[in-house]
């Protein structure tokens, strides 16, 4: 495992490259949609399940014994993955309500309430979390922080992105500077973005091409240093990112988050 680097592949292939209780802090906000499936209803498909299981699986291996795992799920089956957290046996230890105060799009329709909320699942294995000496709203468990937009300054280049503030809190919550923090559905890079500016040490997959080159030009422009791994038919090489290159590769797969 290299740290600081985003890898453009499955997560169960970066999963398989870090040892055993030696990440200090996890952040995953997975994709709803499976590969094998159209149905936009992915939450009853059992292919979704086995895949949330698989991966919640290995952060346990992976996270230390003091460790804690922030997971960003839908609000829409929040009971089936509490079930699924009890199955697992894994620390529930706190509900956190992201609040959009943003949202006056993702209204339905008149026969329901606007979605305005997404649950953030703190799963603690140690008993210390990094809070500010000062209390702030950091401390309660509703968290009101807007979605990003096209027009913000770090706008948005993700359709399920995730504000940077929002990040950066958990990052600061659940870390320490010079911790190892894992992402294992990088999106658009708001993880790794937010370790670099509090001093964290990053390592995260994105196996959607598009998404994994929008992350890394996205952390070229603030003016990050990332290196960008890549599968390709000679197989796996490190390359500095350049603002001007991306390296080609074309046995990366689609469709994650």
């Amino acid at each position: 495992m290299n740290i600081d680097t985003i890898y453009n592949e499955d997560c169960f292939e970066t999963f398989s490259r870090i040892a055993d209780k030696s990440i200090d802090l996890i952040f995953a906000d997975p994709w709803y949609y499976p590969e094998n499936t159209k149905t936009k209803n992915a939450f009853e498909d059992e292919a979704f399940w086995s895949i949330t299981k698989r991966w919640l699986l290995e952060c346990e291996r992976v996270i230390k014994k003091d460790g804690h795992l922030f997971v960003s799920f839908s609000s829409q089956k929040m009971a089936k993955f509490e079930f699924l957290l009890a199955e697992l046996q894994l620390p529930l230890r706190s509900r956190i309500v992201w609040h959009y105060r943003n949202a006056g799009g993702r209204c339905a329709d008149k026969g329901q309430f606007g979605k305005t909320y997404e649950m953030i699942y703190h799963i603690g294995f140690g008993d210390t979390l990094n809070f500010p000496e000062k209390w702030g709203d950091e401390r309660f468990d509703v968290w009101t922080i807007a979605i990003p937009q096209s027009n913000f300054a770090d706008k948005k280049i993700h359709p399920f992105q995730k504000p940077i503030a929002l990040l950066e809190r958990i990052v600061s919550i659940g870390s320490k500077e010079g911790d190892i923090v894992l992402d294992p559905f990088m999106g658009s890079g708001t993880t790794a973005k937010a370790c670099s500016n509090l001093n964290r040490h990053y390592v995260g997959s994105e196996k959607d091409k598009s998404h994994f080159q929008n992350a890394l030009q996205r952390l070229n422009n603030a003016q990050q240093s990332v290196h960008l791994t890549a599968s390709g038919a000679g197989g796996l090489g490190e390359i500095p990112l350049q603002s001007s290159f991306i390296a080609d590769d074309p046995s990366a797969k689609h469709g994650g988050r």
